[in-house]
């Protein structure tokens, strides 16, 4: 299709003949496809077949298809959800080329009024990829209705990192089950989804090594890596497989409900501020980091991160350039003329 609505409201028509393009600007669609239609007689170029444009609901249907075997459950439902969200807001289904940037731009609007700038910009990066998608796969015959909405200012935060304290106090009310899978998160700095995907398969204790499956990756491809097992955790998984059920090959058994409840329970039990796998994950992080006898290499490939910049911002790392930098400050009282009999005393010592 070679008629679109830009920006301002305008229709355009658009088609390339013989190496030369043509374009013109209506108030209407119906005017615009009416030109391009006299044009190409005028020029005797054959308008190619036209088809129906394809529905709001259809192309995000196609592209949650598309999501399904590529991404996490959770990531599939929050888009399916944002793509609802969106179909109420037009008031039903519509046709996806008819929906113009002033509708995306109040429906984020909406959002981030009614929930926070945070919200928004996520729901705009899933509406941005849908229509990505649509594009790159020709099934949106139209121009991507996302550029030039700019995502709103945020507030950075930080992630909330549990004292050491709170997450022992949590490894020692586990119990059972429960307390296998977090020792496996915790002695693995695994992520939760890796450890509930592994199988026996993925257990070697000859060679003392865990394959751990990732999909946080690009494109959302599984991925393996193979982590180091220690003496601890080698203990946990024989006493797991000496009494496995032989007719399922997973380590772990828990179903999404368990999962999400897990942490809640344990740290109610153990009467701390509630906290994520996740968090465990970045306090073994901290750990490594913090002995001084793992470099930030073996780290970044403990936590199997792409990217020596990520395995940084994980840990929070601060430049010892810049450390030794902020040490110039030391034992300086910040009293007037202090500096002075300093840099005099300096003086003399040259």
């Amino acid at each position: 299709m070679s008629v679109w609505r830009n920006q301002k409201g305008r229709w355009i028509a658009k088609f390339r003949w013989q190496g030369r393009q043509y374009k013109h600007q209506a108030r209407t669609r119906g005017e615009a496809e009416r030109w391009e239609a006299e044009k190409r007689v005028e020029l005797g170029a054959r308008r190619p077949q036209q088809t129906r444009s394809i529905s709001f609901h259809e192309l995000a249907t196609a592209y949650l298809e598309h999501c399904k075997p590529r991404m996490r459950h959770n990531t599939v439902r929050q888009k399916a959800h944002v793509y609802r969200s969106m179909i109420a807001f037009m008031g039903g289904d519509v046709s996806a080329i008819d929906i113009t940037p002033k509708t995306f731009s109040d429906y984020l609007n909406r959002i981030a009024t009614e929930k926070n700038n945070t919200t928004s910009n996520r729901h705009r990066r899933d509406l941005a990829a849908l229509f990505a998608w649509g594009i790159r796969q020709a099934v949106y015959e139209g121009r991507h209705p996302m550029i030039g909405i700019d995502p709103l200012p945020e507030d950075a935060g930080t992630r909330y990192i549990p004292p050491a304290v709170d997450i022992a106090a949590v490894r020692l009310v586990a119990r059972g089950d429960e307390r296998d899978f977090i020792e496996c998160i915790y002695h693995l700095a695994a992520r939760r989804g890796e450890v509930i995907r592994m199988t026996w398969e993925d257990v070697n204790f000859e060679n003392r090594a865990v394959r751990l499956w990732t999909r946080k990756r690009r494109g959302g491809t599984l991925e393996a890596d193979f982590v180091p097992m220690n003496d601890t955790l080698c203990g946990i998984l024989q006493s797991r497989w000496k009494r496995r059920d032989t007719s399922d090959q997973r380590v772990f058994q828990f179903g999404s409900q368990q999962l999400r409840n897990m942490m809640v329970g344990l740290c109610k039990m153990a009467g701390v501020k509630p906290f994520g796998f996740h968090s465990i994950r970045h306090h073994v992080a901290s750990i490594l980091n913090d002995s001084g006898k793992a470099s930030m290499r073996q780290i970044q490939t403990i936590l199997r991160h792409r990217r020596q910049a990520t395995t940084e911002v994980y840990l929070h790392a601060v430049d010892h350039d810049i450390r030794r930098v902020a040490n110039i400050l030391n034992g300086q009282s910040g009293t007037p003329g202090t500096h002075k009999k300093a840099a005099a005393d300096g003086d003399d010592n040259r």
